[in-house]
């Protein structure tokens, strides 16, 4: 799966099995998945950074 940020770059797919966040790490925008978890996508929105600590931690995996 490949997507195109409107910066140009690429979005990098990451999943827990049921999130979905695609990450563009050269403007910092992110879309994502929450399968009817808004709890999730409340969280993120909130505070972006835990996006990325969730991929520190590796609960965020990359999807294959």
């Amino acid at each position: 799966m490949s997507m195109t940020c409107e910066c140009g770059s690429k979005f990098y797919p990451y999943t827990d099995g049921e999130h979905h966040v695609f990450v563009c790490f050269k403007c910092g925008k992110f879309e994502g998945i929450s399968n009817d978890d808004p709890s999730f996508i409340n969280d993120i929105t909130e505070d972006p950074v835990l996006i990325l600590e969730l991929i520190q931690s590796k609960i965020l995996v990359p999807m294959k």
